[in-house]
């Protein structure tokens, strides 16, 4: 009965039995809802949610910018579709949690045993990585696994080195031993090799002499379609603007069959926060100004769904007054944060005399620009704007404990108020 549970949310907002006030929570926990497959490249996610944007839009009354409400685009994508498996002697670890394949990780290696493997710890830091490096490739192991330590104490060092066995992994099989938690991503490319990152405590007792199974199923998709959903809500007047709110909906989706990144924080509850203020402003629309609503797909990929709707604009981005692009809304607990708020210093002097009047969060941090989300293409083509994200207790990103459980919604409502009140004063 659960897999149709999507099906009957979207038969109750569009028959009129869904609650007239958007639930921002329930909205939340459906789009994290195994139903939707995270949201990605496997078994349509992305295409699930976007349908359930649209049914959201239409039930609010917000009414799509051209014939529909969808914007389609195509991409190339790496992807894990059904079985992935990591044994040592005949005992499973757990996908997502124990080992997990980098995003542009081949899926040919099936069913090998430990011969295969070349299981020679390197504790490995700096020029002691190139030596082994070099020592490696002139022993020619690129037919077997090599597992590799990256196990340094300083984050900087660590993340360098992963970008060098990243490197080494482009022509050989590797197995990155590491000690922080996962942070997965997607790809749009896929090397001709199998590359693993694996928790050291999974390895804790493991000796040469121990056997190995993996199998990993990869799906390279060539011209993967999703679509950006947008509607608009005119003014009430003659338009002299418009005012574009923005969150992206897509997400990691799965790593196998069994393993479901839920993307709570990042960012359904951003897509939450963008209808919740539709709703506010379909009831009180804006006198002069258009709002136009854009869920983007692609962020995740590489901001590539904004940079389509930027290149190829279904309204005159020269008339678009403010970008307000929203992202990680679940927490607040520590405040908020502004990118291009050092851009835009008058808008920003705005958003904090607002903030420390109405005491949405603690505080309003500002940051210089950066390509870190679906504001980016739009800021390069002049349009102002802030990427808005909070800063909260939560630390769960990219990862399977990003769940509608562990949100909090601390500052929710009174951010919704915050970004009204700011919105309508442009």
């Amino acid at each position: 009965m659960k897999k149709h549970l999507y099906i009957l949310s979207f038969a109750s907002l569009l028959n009129g039995t869904a609650q007239s006030e958007f639930d921002y929570k329930e909205f939340t926990k459906t789009m994290c809802s195994p139903e939707f497959h995270g949201r990605g490249y496997v078994n349509a996610g992305d295409s699930i949610a976007a349908q359930y944007i649209a049914a959201v839009f239409s039930k609010i009354g917000i009414k799509p910018i051209q014939s529909s409400y969808f914007q389609a685009f195509s991409f190339n994508v790496n992807t894990f579709p059904n079985e992935v498996s990591f044994k040592v002697n005949d005992e499973a670890l757990q996908p997502g949690i124990d080992f997990i394949s980098m995003p542009q990780s081949s899926g040919t290696w099936k069913n090998r045993s430990c011969t295969e493997i070349v299981y020679t710890p390197i504790y490995i830091s700096g020029k002691d990585f190139i030596e082994n490096y070099r020592y490696y490739l002139v022993k020619g192991k690129k037919n077997k696994i090599l597992v590799i330590k990256n196990d340094t104490q300083s984050k900087d060092s660590s993340l360098n080195l992963h970008f060098l066995i990243e490197d080494y992994a482009k022509k050989h099989n590797v197995i990155e031993v590491v000690e922080d938690k996962f942070t997965w991503s997607v790809r749009q490319n896929a090397f001709d090799n199998l590359y693993l990152q694996i928790q050291k405590s999974a390895l804790q007792n493991v000796a040469s002499t121990d056997l190995f199974s993996i199998h990993i199923d990869q799906k390279f998709q060539n011209s993967h379609t999703s679509n950006n959903v947008i509607g608009i809500i005119p003014s009430k007047r003659k338009s002299k603007g418009t005012i574009m709110i923005s969150a992206h909906y897509d997400h990691l989706g799965r790593f196998g069959n069994k393993t479901l990144f839920p993307g709570a924080n990042d960012n359904a509850s951003g897509v939450a926060m963008m209808l919740y203020l539709g709703q506010k402003f379909k009831t009180k629309p804006l006198r002069k100004k258009d709002i136009v609503l854009v869920a983007f797909a692609g962020e995740e990929i590489g901001l590539l769904g904004s940079k389509h709707l930027s290149e190829q604009p279904l309204f005159p981005l020269e008339k678009v007054h403010f970008q307000l692009n929203l992202d990680i809304m679940g927490s607040g607990e520590k405040g908020i944060t502004a990118v291009n708020g050092t851009l835009f210093k008058k808008q920003f002097r705005q958003l904090s005399k607002l903030n420390k009047r109405i005491k949405s969060v603690p505080n309003v941090k500002s940051r210089g620009r950066a390509a870190n989300s679906d504001h980016h293409f739009f800021t390069e083509k002049g349009v102002p704007g802030f990427f808005i994200y909070t800063r909260g207790y939560n630390q769960n990103y990219h990862d399977v404990n990003d769940t509608f459980e562990n949100l909090s919604f601390n500052s929710f409502e009174k951010l919704s108020v915050l970004f009204d009140l700011f919105l309508r004063r442009l």
